[in-house]
């Protein structure tokens, strides 16, 4: 089993559900988050003095689904296809290894538990 994560814009979020459930996944949770991307010598300074600009936090959204390996890569392929313009600010999506889940109202476990 996988954990992905998608941290992306806000104004993503009723595409991304909308196609993750298309493409049949089980279920996701969504979460606020802020965030800062590109380091300081990659950001365009605004003010006079460069040494002194401090990047501000965006707001985004924190996307997490879990799924079975075999659905990762067209789960991933979708969420980067929904989130992608092509300008900084896209997000990232992380692929993270989920060791074992439990579907607490029935106590299935593993890939049971997530469909």
């Amino acid at each position: 089993m996988k954990l992905i994560r998608c941290y992306t814009r806000i104004e993503n979020l009723d595409d991304i559900r909308e196609k993750l459930f298309e493409a049949g996944a089980p279920g996701m949770s969504v979460m606020d988050a802020l965030g800062i991307g590109k380091p300081l010598s990659q950001v365009e300074a605004t003010g006079s003095d460069d040494a002194s600009y401090l990047p501000q936090f965006k707001k985004r959204i924190m996307v997490e689904v879990a799924v079975d390996d075999k659905d990762c890569d067209d789960l991933v392929a979708t969420l980067s296809e929904v989130c992608r313009t092509g300008s900084l600010g896209d997000g990232k999506i992380f692929i993270i290894p989920l060791d074992d889940a439990l579907r607490i109202r029935t106590g299935e476990r593993g890939i049971k538990s997530l469909y």
